[in-house]
């Protein structure tokens, strides 16, 4: 009946199980330790690209609805998913767009020696992250390998294949 702890009753039951506690504290200092000189480190690169919104035309509800997906579904309008930056967030991680890039790092990877035979754009795609800032057009692209080396070049050819496939609208616009 009584539903209080005794710390007292806490402290001891601890300390005769010290030396397991101390064993297993231990072997995970020990464990972890042996994993960070192991584990090779991953080196990260990001930019930013401001994407040209399409529907800036509309009003500013229909932008905090756009931004907001659960306001649209309170307010029992439709929002969020049509979004066209949101479409141009699909395609930059599409393989239109980065199969050179996937290929450049390939290419670089074999010139290194390592074996790049069961490397898979699915997989590899994974390494780049792409996020739409919430309630802008500005988009958050980053990249994440072993190679410190091919970090860069790898960051500026993703810029350049998204900048020649939205130049490419611009181009086929004015040759039309």
């Amino acid at each position: 009946n009584n539903d209080e702890i005794d710390l007292r009753e806490v402290g001891h039951a601890l300390g005769r199980h010290r030396r397991i506690i101390a064993g297993f504290t231990g072997a995970m200092v020990l464990l972890s330790g042996l994993y960070a000189l192991i584990k090779k480190p991953v080196w990260e690169g990001q930019f930013q690209i401001v994407l040209e919104d399409k529907d800036s035309s509309q009003g500013g509800l229909s932008r905090a609805i756009n931004a907001n997906p659960m306001l649209a579904q309170f307010a029992g309008l439709s929002g969020g998913g049509g979004s066209s930056l949101e479409t141009e967030v699909k395609i930059l991680k599409s393989p239109s767009v980065l199969m050179p890039v996937y290929q450049f790092v390939r290419q670089q990877k074999q010139q290194q020696g390592l074996d790049v035979e069961g490397m898979r754009f699915s997989s590899w795609v994974e390494s780049i992250n792409v996020e739409l800032q919430k309630g802008t057009s500005v988009l958050d692209i980053a990249y994440q390998d072993t190679d410190k080396q091919l970090i860069l070049p790898v960051i500026r050819l993703i810029s350049q294949t998204y900048q020649d496939y939205s130049g490419r609208d611009r181009t086929r616009g004015i040759s039309q």
